[in-house]
């Protein structure tokens, strides 16, 4: 069998290059510099895990969404190939694999979307990829227990592939791989299409799009981690297309194609569906439920409001969507979003749900308290990760919204925050992996923050009960 390297591809492919991202998510450098910062401690000696294989697969490959029985794959390939894609289980027998759909874009790759079906579970899988007789790529990959109860995945946002952060980019997606988590869930941002060396805010093209997102999906390693794991996505405004992103950005709708693209597919029978409205979608798994929603697509602009739109953040259709589905049952729910969703501490700079659009946030929060579900809150953006606590007035019972960034991209200064849950404060890169255990009406949670050094900067434990 051929032995492939990234390094030993890069002479004919050139190393990937690096791009200026912007700073804090579209934050004002002198709001900034007015907000009262907090210091983060100085974080132990930093250790690269060395218990963990090296992200050298050649192609940018992701394993979607998944269930027991099937698994949607996408690859980045280039324009002219061909490749056949083969499966087989550890014993060598084939799986069933269909490339259903090429997604083709001005660049020189475009997207091969492949649907792998009659898995079980607890077996290993090997994807390869061959051109012609050549091999060029392999990934292993599994099915996805969805009846597990206790599962345990990762909450990732802000992924800039800027030069800044070179070193600090392939040991963070180390410390994550050295988890070994279930599922990862990325909360927006995870290309930044705006960098100032390239494209312009307001004005990316389809072209500028797909060029960024080949820069991110060819330098990020967990694109090329050689055992995949499943992946739900949103964007935010980076991945959108232009910072503080609205429903007036010109090239929307390439962008939900080139999205859907690369992290979309069809539906999974009874585990996950694209929802109706921009990139939202609905994932049913561990007893429990995920609505990941879209912010921008249908976003009224957050400046020069001349009157509050009733459904000014995530759009009519799909805040009734939302809602629709919630009444179906009591499953516990998360809801996922790219901003935040309390503003704990109001800050001009600080996009988020109740900061820029009160109006539905109001009629949201009141709307969750005729529903039996319990619901727990989560979302990026914001380049520091936090624990609120939401008292049990606003909902009728106690909740929190956990807040995840960011992985590799620019640090402020962070401010106080009065709904914050004390010790669950991190100023630097990390993500977090959380444990979620459903019983009934209720989740058990474990949340912990990891980064650079091999000690956690917190765990947090705490419980959602309706």
């Amino acid at each position: 069998m051929t032995n492939l390297t990234r390094r030993s591809l890069l002479k004919y492919f050139g190393a990937a290059t690096a791009f200026t991202a912007l700073p804090a998510c579209g934050k004002r450098d002198e709001a900034l510099a007015a907000a009262k910062p907090i210091v983060p401690a100085t974080p132990p000696h930093v250790v690269t895990p060395a218990n963990v294989p090296a992200a050298d697969g050649y192609l940018a490959i992701l394993q979607g969404p998944t269930s027991q029985s099937e698994a949607l794959i996408n690859v980045l390939s280039p324009r002219l190939k061909k490749y056949v894609y083969t499966v087989t289980d550890s014993n060598g027998a084939a799986v069933a694999v269909e490339t259903y759909e090429t997604v083709k874009g001005p660049v020189f790759y475009h997207v091969d979307k492949l649907k792998v079906s009659g898995l079980q579970l607890g077996v290993e899988y090997t994807l390869r990829v061959h051109d012609r007789t050549t091999l060029i790529d392999e990934r292993t990959f599994s099915a996805l227990d969805t009846s597990k109860m206790d599962p345990t995945f990762a909450l990732v946002s802000c992924m800039s592939d800027d030069r800044t952060f070179e070193k600090v980019i392939d040991p963070m997606w180390r410390r994550l791989q050295e988890q070994n988590v279930d599922l990862l869930l990325l909360a927006g941002d995870l290309v930044y299409v705006d960098s100032f060396e390239f494209v312009e805010r307001q004005k990316a093209t389809e072209y500028d799009l797909w060029q960024r997102y080949v820069d991110a999906l060819k330098r990020i390693p967990l694109y090329h981690w050689r055992k995949l794991k499943p992946v739900l996505a949103l964007w935010d405004d980076h991945d959108y297309g232009t910072n503080d992103g609205d429903r007036d950005f010109v090239s929307k709708e390439q962008a939900l194609r080139l999205f859907h693209g690369v992290f979309g597919g069809p539906a999974l029978a009874g585990t996950w569906e694209q929802g109706p409205h921009g990139c939202s979608s609905i994932f049913t798994a561990f007893g429990q439920r995920f609505f990941l929603m879209d912010d921008r697509m249908f976003r009224q602009p957050n400046k020069n409001q001349q009157a509050a739109d009733p459904h000014g953040h995530w759009g009519r259709e799909q805040h009734e969507w939302l809602l629709e589905n919630l009444k179906k049952d009591s499953t516990p729910a998360w809801i996922v979003n790219g901003n935040q969703f309390f503003n704990g501490v109001s800050l001009s700079f600080k996009e988020g749900f109740e900061q820029n659009h009160p109006a539905e946030f109001v009629t949201f929060i009141e709307e969750l308290k005729s529903i039996e579900a319990p619901v727990v809150f989560a979302s990026g953006d914001v380049h520091l990760s936090e624990i609120m606590r939401v008292p049990a007035e606003r909902l009728g019972y106690e909740t929190f919204e956990i807040t995840s960034s960011s992985m590799h991209s620019f640090m402020g200064s962070g401010w106080e925050n009065p709904m914050r849950l004390a010790d669950t404060y991190v100023l630097a890169h990390n993500f977090m992996t959380i444990r979620s255990a459903s019983a009934g009406r209720s989740l058990k949670i474990s949340a912990t923050a990891h980064g650079l050094p091999t000690a956690p900067y917190f765990t947090k434990d705490i419980e959602i009960t309706r």
